[in-house]
């Protein structure tokens, strides 16, 4: 079934959150998303490093918990969209039952979880940190993370240091197209577009516009979805004093993953042990 031009224009205000049910965003987020140089090993050597086991926070599909999961170490997954858990889980079959048994995959706020087990280290990749929209909140979840850590356990988190120029006040139209891929099910071809962004200056708090569009191999679109990315930025010195009002002592702070200097408008990358 196709959907019209006239139904698509009814549909252009209406938006779901990010990583909606049954939606192109979380279905193509693995064909579309390849992460940092160095991302994932930078994760597998520190979590074998702390002898696990690890708790990654924002787990999404599974990208950084599997790869840990096969160097050895045991890792819960912790998020809370159900549809990146389902697509996590679907990878189990092409996994030994080894690896299976290192994974365990669940629902929940990282504001407010209870697990049965403590951690070594506790992981936050690919900027998932800032989807927490207040202060309070961020306060909230680190603490939730404290208690999870064993004595002396690390957490790393991953943000990005904003650039200036991105975060103006007020609304910005057709912010990015970006390069289209193909359904990893229905091998059509998604197209994504950033329609806009607003940022609130005050708040330090960004809402973007992304729309995806499935469209067959004659161009007839097929699903079309719209839906809210909200993220709030955090300054680097910010950051910092969070961490330590947080119950955490910053060890290391790189901007990128293969042990780059801290540097402005790249990556905010922490490292912090439970103090």
């Amino acid at each position: 079934m196709t959907i019209t031009e006239e139904s698509i224009a009814a549909r252009l205000d209406a938006a779901r959150p990010f990583y909606a049910e049954n939606g192109l965003n979380a279905e193509t987020y693995d064909a579309r998303t390849g992460g940092f140089p160095g991302e994932i090993d930078f994760y597998v050597n520190r979590a074998t490093a702390s002898g696990g086991p690890v708790l990654e926070i924002a787990s999404g599909t599974g990208r950084v918990s599997w790869p840990i999961a096969r160097a050895g170490v045991p890792i819960v997954g912790l998020d809370l969209a159900p549809a990146m858990l389902r697509v996590a889980e679907s990878k189990r079959a092409a996994e030994s039952d080894a690896v299976n048994a290192r994974v365990r995959l669940v629902r929940g706020d990282m504001t407010e979880f209870a697990l049965d087990e403590r951690f070594a280290l506790a992981i936050i990749p690919f900027r998932a940190f800032q989807v927490l929209s207040t202060p309070d909140a961020q306060r909230k979840a680190l603490a939730c993370i404290r208690r999870h850590l064993l004595p002396n356990g690390r957490l790393i988190i991953d943000v990005f240091d904003p650039r200036l120029d991105l975060i103006l006040p007020g609304r910005v139209a057709r912010v990015a197209e970006m390069p289209s891929i193909k359904h990893p099910v229905s091998g059509n071809i998604v197209s994504i577009d950033v329609l806009e962004r607003v940022n609130d200056t005050v708040a330090q708090h960004l809402v973007e516009r992304w729309r995806f569009t499935e469209r067959t191999a004659d161009g007839e679109i097929v699903r079309q979805e719209i839906e809210l990315l909200e993220l709030r930025w955090s300054y680097r010195f910010e950051m910092m004093h969070l961490l330590e009002l947080s119950g955490f002592a910053v060890e290391a702070e790189f901007s990128d993953f293969l042990g780059g200097a801290p540097a402005y408008g790249k990556e905010q990358l922490w490292v912090a042990r439970r103090a």
